[in-house]
């Protein structure tokens, strides 16, 4: 009962988040060969960018920059882990501290329900959110014509980010007072895992497998796909979840 009405009432946010995620992937792709007409030209441009620290340090390391594919998995990839783990603290949060805040909670609690039902149909609100997101992302990329390993790869990490961060953002409501401080702390930790990968990306450190952005990216879309570093995103998700409950 409370899953179906917290999907009801982030209809519309989960519609805007559905519309503006693909829409970034989509729109890196019809730029990307707008610029570049020819495969030489490609070449020259991913010779640049790829030595360019401050690109580098932007978007992610680069991959495969010579191809479509790649460029979008580089231009997009970052920004739209970002995205996704916004939308799921933002469900969370809602469902959680901002319904303690006001009240609500306790009236709902004083029925016949399990005291951590609420906060479990506000993680599952999350994720279906992510989930849908997810689809969109890789239909998306589909219907441009990108190949179909890449897609699925780019759509299933952003379900993981939403997994990730939704279980971060759980804990967060757990351990503050304030929906505020829930946004700030998990904010903090979005912001943090930007620049663990940044760091980690211009420097070759390693300080990038510090973050679930940096997991995201080395899943490798269109250069060489691989599917295990979204284990780490699901046991993020898992571990924070349960230091949750």
């Amino acid at each position: 009962t409370f899953l179906r009405a917290f999907l009801r009432r982030d209809r519309w946010l989960v519609l805007w988040f559905l519309l503006g995620t693909p829409t970034l992937y989509w729109t890196q792709a019809y730029s990307v060969d707008g610029i570049y007409r020819s495969q030489a030209e490609f070449d020259r441009a991913a010779a640049a960018m790829g030595d360019n620290a401050a690109f580098v340090a932007m978007a992610g390391p680069a991959r495969a920059l010579n191809t479509t594919g790649g460029q979008v998995a580089w231009q997009a990839s970052a920004f739209g882990a970002i995205v996704v783990a916004l939308m799921a603290m933002f469900i969370v949060g809602r469902h959680t501290r901002s319904e303690e805040e006001t009240g609500r909670e306790e009236l709902l609690r004083s029925g016949v329900v399990a005291r951590t039902a609420p906060m479990t149909a506000a993680l599952l609100a999350a994720t279906v959110a992510s989930a849908v997101v997810a689809a969109g992302v890789t239909g998306s990329l589909l219907l441009y014509g990108l190949p179909a390993a890449g897609s699925w790869v780019l759509g299933v990490g952003v379900l993981g980010c939403g997994v990730a961060f939704g279980g971060v953002a759980l804990l967060a409501a757990q351990v503050t007072t304030t929906a505020r401080a829930t946004y700030g702390l998990t904010g903090a930790v979005i912001g943090v895992s930007y620049g663990l990968r940044a760091i980690g990306d211009v420097s070759g450190g390693g300080l990038s497998w510090l973050s679930p952005i940096g997991w995201y990216q080395a899943m490798h879309a269109y250069s060489g796909e691989r599917w295990w570093p979204v284990v780490l995103l699901v046991v993020l998700g898992a571990l924070t979840t349960a230091a949750a409950y």
